[in-house]
C-alpha cells in the first residue's frame, strides 16, 4: 500500500493557492495553500478519513512539507509574499512534531518569517487547545520565526481568551460573517467587535469575500485583509 508521501510524489495529492489581499486596495500580500486530491475528495472528508485511520498527523505534515516545497522552491515570482499553511492542533501536540518542525526549520530557514501557520478551530480538535503542550509549542514556533494565524474564528467570546493565551499574528474571521455583511447590522456589530479588540495586533482577515458591497463594508469597518473569490480563486502554481 502506498504511503502518503508517495501519493504526494505521484501528485495524487496537490495544492492550490488562493490570494490574500490588503483592504481596501486589493494588493496581494500572500496566499493560503489548500490541499486537493485528484480523486476529487472534499478536503474536509479527506482529513476526516485520515483521522479515522490514524493517519491525520502524517497527512498534515506531508501536506505541510510539500506546500512549502511547491511555493518556495518552485516559484520565482513570490519573493516577498506570505504563505498561510494549515496545521491541526493534534499534529502540533504529537510527540514527533518537534523533530519534524526542526527539519522544516533547517530546510526553509530563509523563509521562516514568511510562513504563517493556520491553526484551525475545528470542533474535533477542541481538546487539544486546552493542553499545556499546545500553548508551549505555539510559543516555541513563534520564537523560531513562524507567524501564527487562528483560522475560521466565529465565536467572539471563545476566541478572546485564545488571543490572550497564544498571541497570534493573524485572526481569520469565518466566511459566515462576510456573506451579506453589508446588509446585516448584527454581523457588522460582531466584525466591529473584533476590529476594536485587535486595534494593533493581531491583524484581521475576513474569509469568503465574494461581493463588492461586502468587501466595501469590511473595509469601512476596519478589516485589514480579505480572502475570497472576489479577490482570487485557488489555483495551482504555473511552475507545477
Amino acid at each position: 500500500m502506498e504511503s502518503i508521501a508517495e501519493l504526494f510524489e505521484k501528485r495524487e495529492y496537490y495544492h492550490a493557492f488562493q490570494p490574500i489581499c490588503q483592504l481596501p486596495d486589493k494588493r496581494r500580500i500572500g496566499y493560503e495553500v489548500l490541499l486537493r486530491s485528484k480523486a476529487g475528495l472534499n478536503p474536509e472528508l479527506l482529513f476526516s478519513l485520515a483521522k479515522q485511520k490514524r493517519k491525520l498527523p502524517e497527512l498534515d505534515t506531508q501536506s505541510f512539507r510539500h506546500a512549502l516545497l511547491s511555493f518556495f522552491r518552485s516559484s520565482t515570482e513570490h519573493t516577498q509574499e506570505l504563505l498561510f499553511v494549515n496545521l491541526f492542533p493534534s499534529t502540533i501536540v504529537e510527540d514527533s512534531f518537534p523533530r519534524f518542525i526542526e527539519e522544516i526549520r533547517q530546510a526553509f530557514f530563509p523563509y521562516l518569517t514568511r510562513i504563517v501557520l493556520e491553526i484551525n478551530e475545528s470542533i474535533m480538535e477542541g481538546d487539544c487547545w486546552h493542553e499545556p503542550v499546545f500553548t508551549n509549542r505555539i510559543g516555541e514556533l513563534k520564537k523560531m520565526g513562524f507567524l501564527i494565524a487562528l483560522d475560521d474564528v466565529g465565536d467572539a467570546a471563545n476566541i478572546f481568551r485564545k488571543i490572550t493565551d497564544l498571541s497570534p499574528d493573524f485572526i481569520k474571521i469565518d466566511r459566515f460573517y462576510s456573506k451579506e455583511l453589508s446588509s446585516s447590522e448584527e454581523k457588522q456589530t460582531v466584525v466591529k467587535l473584533f476590529v476594536d479588540f485587535c486595534k494593533c495586533e493581531p491583524q484581521l482577515i475576513l474569509e469568503g469575500v465574494e461581493e463588492e458591497e461586502d468587501f466595501a463594508c469590511a473595509s469601512s469597518l476596519g478589516i485589514a485583509m480579505g480572502q475570497g473569490y472576489l479577490l482570487g480563486k485557488p489555483v495551482r502554481l504555473r511552475e507545477e
